[in-house]
This record gives structure tokens, C-alpha cells and sequence, in this order.
């Protein structure tokens, strides 16, 4: 049964008299944000966001509400020019040919008295796009300026670069773009680079922006932001497509071995001992990816999130971990000297781990708060309520993403019992397949080298060795990391020596790829949930392959001893484990005989 026409609002007279007052505003703005809230609002289903857990609705193209559509109705019928300015708005906003032609048809004869720019929406064209980054990379702003019948309006979209990078909030402004790049430029307060951009790169970037945006948790809420997606997705449909996304410089193992040499090298490395070097690739590693990608720029932020990170993500002794803020404040003083980053952002990173240092000591003698049960510690991740309910089925699918609490967590070498230290040593001979193996690892890089052909069956050679070449090419260019290479090039022949079956002519190589480099990487602790480039879905698109690829990686090893902990890969065997991985279970192993 259609629904019926809403109830008129309580005070007609005042909606109106604020509607006359925002259309009287010299500029579009105020107005383009009043349409675009209310028309959000409007289209917005309650129990979508009933949840605190839930993902924010996308109101931006089609009116979904019946009640929505009923109200334009209502107000088609009244005829005041108040909303009939709305109206035209709305029917610019939605993109839905139906309800722009029943505005237009109704609208359009009795429009003389508006405002040039709202008869004429149709025209709306853009003039120009630039973003403002700052000098670290952990954020940044783009401007794209249009012009509504000669009066601007630019759509400003703030941008959060710590590891994945999503909109932080957006708003309108009637400031042009050459207006906004002579004020930041005359501003020695801002510390920004201008990049300008064209219309479709910048079309194309900020949509990823907005979808990374929208799996965030909480979801992103600010005085403007989602109240203006309806203003922003109109605006984003009037850029050409086909645009460039920024692809960042990824950091290869190799890069960043090179950058620690140099560090230790500099007057700033106090000593060559090896926790100093350990410290500093794993400081190097986290700044590319779990901050803004830039090894070489450090501030305050991120010499903040290292002393909140390293004790989550590092195990060791306490004598290695304390040792941790002094080798951070050595690296930052190494790493903006050499990048040229201003002197400021060195002092205030240097303040932040002096004040920080406290909390970082108890940390490491004292351990963490205990995270409780599972949903508590999604809760933390997730910057909810510790005692919000959340549904077990979430539980289960955060976990599987790995945005459950870190288990390294409960790993403390000078607290935990016999017992304890035993599971752990079992847990480390399972990861590289018994007790010899764990006293003789070592943590000498894979070598590179050619693909192995011994004990792979005549029968299926041919095709192996070809699957061997394109899967060498992308796992070069994917991992960026020749040991990774060696590493998918050897799971290629484990799984084809014991599962010829696997082989057989007919299979086509994007799957097959894709299952193997998640072994590899599983096996390799490789994938980071957190950050685009070291996801399992981008490694998965990127090597052509339209399904997930666990289930072929499960039928490849089928004849393969594993194990899996919690949602990782274990082989048992040294030689498919990369050197990173190998110094971190020789950290544990030798932290737990301490």
C-alpha cells in the first residue's frame, strides 16, 4: 500500500522563512548543505544506523524512501518558491531521471523568481582541482572548485593518510581554488605541498577516499559529513571518470635494509649493537605501514603511534624494549635531516616520545590492560563501549579480516609460567617443523634463485614451469621483496610435487597465482588488514582472479602437513620463511629460554 503523504512540519511558516533566508544568501552554499542534509536524512532507513556497529548508509544517487518521494510531491503541490528551490535541488542531487523530469515538469514554469543558479543547475560545470598535502603525508585536503551560473563553489574533502587512506570530512566552501592556494601559500603556518590535479584524477581519488570511508569503524561522523554526500556525489558525477588513483612508492625489504645501513652509519646511531639495527628496520617497516608511508618523515603522530604500536607488535625482553624510544629518537633525527623535513616536526616528535616514555616503560615491564573476551577486545579496536553487545557473527568476521585484539598481546617472556613457555616453544616448532629446526634457524635472506623443477612430475612439468614464469612476474612486482619471490616460487613446487592432481592441464593461471601467494603470504605473516597494498583482496584483484582464493590454496595443500593459528598458515619448514620472519621466532625462542 503506498504510503501516505508525511505530516506537514509543525511550523510550515518558519521552515519556510528559513528556506527564504538560505535562498537569499549571496552564495549557493548554505543552501546546497541545507538540500543535501535534509535530503540525506530523509533517505535515510532507521534501522540501518539503529547499530552502533552498523556501516553508514549510502544515500547518494537514488531517493530509496517512499516517504521521500511523497514529501516532493507535497511540495510540488504547494508551489512556494522556497521549495520549489529545494525541489530543483533535488532533482540535480538524485540521480534519477524520473524524479527530475516530475520537478522539472512541475517546477520549471513557475521558476522565474529564483536565483539564476538554481534554474540553471544543469549547467554546473567544474573549473579546477588541487589538493593540499602536508609535509609529513599523514593528511591532506582536495579542493574542487565549480562554478553554478559564475558563483563558486568548491567541495573541500579532508583525507587521513595513516595507513589506509579514507575521508576524514567534507564540506563546501564558496572560497575558489586559486583564492584557497594564495592564502595556504602566503601561511608559513601550514607546512603544505599543492599538487593540482585534473578533474578525473581527482574524481577518482576521492571516491576511493569515500569507500575506504565507509568500512571504517566507527563510521566517520562530523558537523558536515554525511550530511553533504548527496552535495558531494552530485558534484563527483560531473568530473570525467577514468582517472588515476595515486599509487605511493612501496618500500621494498631491500629499501628499507638499505636505509637502516645508513642509519647506523650516521652520527645519529649511538651504536652498532644488533637491537639498535633491530629496532630501527622494524621503526622504518611500521612508518611505511601503519602511518603515512614515509620512512624518512617523522612528527609527532607518528613517533606516538610507534610507542603505543611497538609493545603490541614487538616481542621481546624487557632489556630490548626499553632500549626501543632511544633508537626512535635516533631514527627520527637521522630520517628528517636526511629527508629535509622541517626542523619543527623533529622537535615535536622528539617532545612526544619524551612525554610518552612513562607509559610506554609500564607498558613493557607491566604489560597491557588485560583484553578480556573477544568482543571487548573488537570493541577497543573498534573505539567502542568495552560493554556494547556486539552480535557473535561480527565477532567471527572481524576476526576472519584480523581486526579481532592482537593474541601477541599475552606473550611476556619474564611473567609467563613453565607452562606457559613451553606452549609457546611448541608453537614455534610447529612454525618451522621441530625442535632441530628451531635451535639451527638462522636469519640469512632467501637467496634468489630460478624455479626448482626436482620431484615435479613429467607429466605436468610443461604446464608448471609456465605458471612458474607469469607467477615469478607478479609476485616481483607485487611483494616487491626477492624474498618473497623465492618464498611463492617454492610453495609452487611443494604444492606441485604433492598434489600433481593441482596441475593437470586445463587450470588457468590468475587462481592459481592467487592461491599460492596466499600461502606464502599467510605462511609469512605478510598480510596486513590495515593497509591497501598488503590485503588479501588486493593481492587477489591484482593477480587477475575473481574469487577468493582460500579454498584452491586448501586443495593445493591437501597433501601438505599444516597447521592453522587462529587465522594464519603454518608449513613447517624453514626454507619457505623469509628472514624477517625467522629473526622474529628466534627472538621468541630465545626471549622464552631467558
Amino acid at each position: 500500500m503506498p504510503s501516505q503523504p508525511p505530516e506537514p512540519p509543525i511550523d510550515t511558516a518558519g521552515f519556510l522563512a528559513e528556506l527564504s533566508e538560505l535562498l537569499a544568501d549571496p552564495s549557493p552554499v548554505p543552501l546546497l548543505m541545507a538540500a543535501s542534509a535534509m535530503g540525506y536524512t530523509a533517505n535515510v532507513d532507521e534501522d540501518e544506523v539503529s547499530s552502533p556497529v552498523s556501516m553508514p548508509p549510502k544515500v547518494e544517487s537514488d531517493p530509496v524512501s517512499e516517504a521521500f518521494l511523497a514529501l516532493t510531491s507535497a511540495m510540488m503541490d504547494s508551489a512556494a518558491p522556497e521549495t520549489d528551490a529545494l525541489l530543483l535541488i533535488w532533482a540535480a542531487m538524485f540521480d534519477d531521471s524520473l524524479l527530475r523530469r516530475r520537478i522539472h515538469h512541475a517546477v520549471d514554469p513557475r521558476s522565474g523568481s529564483l536565483p539564476n543558479w538554481v534554474r540553471n543547475l544543469d549547467s554546473t560545470s567544474p573549473v579546477a582541482a588541487f589538493s593540499l598535502r602536508h609535509e609529513l603525508g599523514h593528511e591532506e585536503t582536495l579542493f574542487v572548485e565549480f562554478s553554478l551560473s559564475g558563483m563558486p563553489v568548491t567541495m573541500a574533502v579532508a583525507v587521513t593518510r595513516l595507513g589506509i587512506p579514507y575521508l576524514e570530512d567534507c564540506y563546501p566552501t564558496e572560497d575558489t581554488v586559486d583564492d584557497i592556494r594564495r592564502f595556504t601559500a602566503d601561511d608559513p603556518q601550514m607546512p603544505t605541498h599543492q599538487i593540482t590535479l585534473s578533474p578525473a584524477d581527482a574524481r577518482a581519488r576521492i571516491e576511493e577516499f569515500v569507500e575506504h570511508g565507509d568500512h571504517m569503524m566507527p563510521p566517520t561522523e562530523t558537523d558536515t559529513w554525511p550530511s553533504v554526500r548527496l552535495l558531494l556525489s552530485w558534484m563527483l558525477r560531473l568530473l570525467p571518470d577514468g582517472g588515476d588513483i595515486e599509487q605511493p612508492h612501496e618500500w621494498t625489504a631491500e629499501e628499507i635494509r638499505a636505509l637502516v645501513t645508513d642509519f647506523l652509519a650516521s652520527p645519529w646511531a649511538q651504536d652498532s649493537r644488533s637491537d639498535t639495527a633491530m629496532h630501527a628496520e622494524r621503526l622504518f617497516n611500521f612508518q611505511v605501514t601503519h602511518v603515512a608511508g614515509e620512512p624518512l618523515k617523522w612528527g609527532a603522530t607518528a613517533a606516538l603511534m610507534m610507542e603505543d604500536l611497538y609493545p603490541r607488535k614487538v616481542l621481546f625482553d624487557d632489556k630490548h624494549m626499553l632500549s626501543m624510544p632511544a633508537v626512535l629518537a635516533e631514527v627520527v633525527q637521522f630520517a628528517n635531516e636526511r629527508s629535509g623535513t622541517s626542523p619543527e616536526f623533529t622537535s615535536s616528535a622528539l617532545e612526544a616520545i619524551n612525554d610518552a616514555l612513562s607509559e610506554y616503560q609500564r607498558r613493557v615491564t607491566q604489560g597491557p590492560s588485560p583484553s578480556g573476551s573477544s568482543a571487548a577486545g573488537i570493541a577497543e579496536v573498534l573505539g567502542l563501549p568495552p560493554d556494547i553487545e556486539i552480535p557473535q557473527e561480527l565477532i567471527e568476521q572481524f576476526e576472519a579480516m584480523g581486526l579481532g585484539p592482537d593474541p601477541t598481546e599475552a606473550f611476556d617472556p619474564l611473567t609467563i609460567s613453565p607452562e606457559g613457555a613451553e606452549a609457546w616453544r611448541e608453537e614455534l616448532r610447529q612454525r618451522v617443523g621441530g625442535e632441530d629446526n628451531l635451535a639451527s634457524l638462522d636469519e640469512e635472506p632467501l637467496p634468489t634463485e630460478d624455479f626448482n623443477t626436482d620431484g615435479i612430475s613429467p607429466k605436468i612439468l610443461p604446464q608448471v614451469q609456465a605458471l612458474a614464469a607469469d607467477l615469478s612476474t607478479f609476485a616481483d612486482a607485487h611483494f616487491h621483496d626477492p624474498e618473497m619471490t623465492t618464498a611463492v616460487l617454492r610453495t609452487l613446487n611443494l604444492t606441485a610435487r604433492t598434489n600433481p592432481g593441482a596441475f593437470r592441464r586445463g587450470f588457468t593461471h590468475p587462481p592459481a597465482i592467487a592461491a599460492l601467494c596466499w600461502i606464502a603470504g599467510k605462511n609469512n605473516r605478510w598480510f596486513i588488514a590495515q593497509f591497501r597494498q598488503r590485503t588479501i583482496q588486493t593481492m587477489t584483484i591484482a593477480a587477475g582472479a575473481t574469487t577468493e582464493p582460500t579454498a584452491r590454496a586448501k586443495s593445493m595443500l591437501k597433501n601438505v602437513a599444516y597447521a592453522f593459528h587462529g587465522q594464519e598458515l603454518d608449513l613447517a619448514d624453514p626454507a619457505l620463511l623469509n628472514s624477517l620472519e625467522r629473526a622474529e621466532i628466534i627472538a621468541m625462542r630465545d626471549a622464552i629460554a631467558e
